[in-house]
């Protein structure tokens, strides 16, 4: 399957994981275990709340029931804002150490991400 197959929202989760997964290896690479931990981390709960809005949004999305789309959306923001929240809970109640900087700029960067992506794909929906 090429990547043009895919929608931009399962195209921006794929490359989501993929950042997460590069920059915990290049902290590896450095040496910096305590970061590397924090980073997947960050960027992995970033990852999650963004795939649980893609489907609870997307994942059944009918052109017929686009009048439902809103409450849908509200729903899965409101699920996924609790969901972080009760991640990151979980990382302070049983990661002793984090790295700060790596756990929130990792989640930050991977978070930010598909606001990149979805310009990305207008600009290019654009210039057909």
């Amino acid at each position: 399957m090429t990547l043009r197959r895919f929608s931009p929202a399962i195209q921006s989760l794929g490359l989501q994981l993929a950042v997460t997964l590069l920059l915990t290896v290049l902290l590896l690479v450095l040496s910096l275990p305590s970061a590397a931990i924090s980073m997947a981390l960050g960027g992995g709960i970033a990852a999650l709340g963004n795939a649980v809005m893609v489907f609870a949004v997307f994942g059944a999305y009918r052109a017929s029931a686009a009048r439902n789309l809103a409450g849908r959306m509200m729903l899965a923001q409101v699920f996924r804002l609790l969901l972080i929240a009760a991640a990151f809970a979980a990382v302070f109640a049983g990661y002793e150490n984090p790295d700060l900087l790596a756990l929130f700029g990792g989640f930050l960067a991977v978070h930010l991400l598909p606001v990149w992506w979805v310009h990305r794909a207008s600009a290019q929906a654009m210039k057909r």
